[in-house]
């Protein structure tokens, strides 16, 4: 599955395919993203397709970051990255292809600023963290 010319990781549509894609709790949320979520959503395929074509055509440079050295990446290349939700307004969270286009790590928009931060090496990374990776089992 392709959106924008990028593939999808096979993690991730399996996670879609199976209902597996939806918002933790936010004591999760908190862990991972390291702040406080406000209106979360994780994108389906339909929210997903059309956010992205949003993302391409975006022309406020407060969403593509600064290079930091420091702590990279610090920016984010619309045309080699995939928003995959967001944690409330001006709040997304993307898949990043410019380092390893099989394996894109996430990052996230930080709310303190211009930045885009590494919040998991890749999909499945994210997927554990979240303790969206398996099926949850029944009561």
């Amino acid at each position: 599955m392709q959106i924008n010319g990028l593939q999808l990781p096979g993690a991730l549509t399996r996670a879609i395919a199976e209902r597996r894609w939806r918002p933790p709790s936010l004591d999760l949320l908190r862990r991972v993203f390291r702040e406080s979520p406000v209106a979360v959503r994780l994108y389906d395929l339909e929210a997903m397709r059309a956010a992205n074509l949003r993302w391409l055509e975006e022309k406020d440079p407060a969403y593509f970051g600064h290079l930091d050295d420091k702590k990279p990446p610090g920016d984010i290349d619309p045309a080699r990255s995939l928003l995959l939700g967001i944690l409330g307004p001006h709040m997304p969270f993307a898949l990043d292809y410019r380092v390893a286009g099989d394996r894109p790590r996430v990052l996230y928009l930080h709310s303190g600023g211009d930045r885009w931060i590494t919040i998991a090496g890749d999909v499945e990374q994210l997927l554990a963290r979240l303790r969206l990776d398996e099926h949850p089992r029944p009561h």
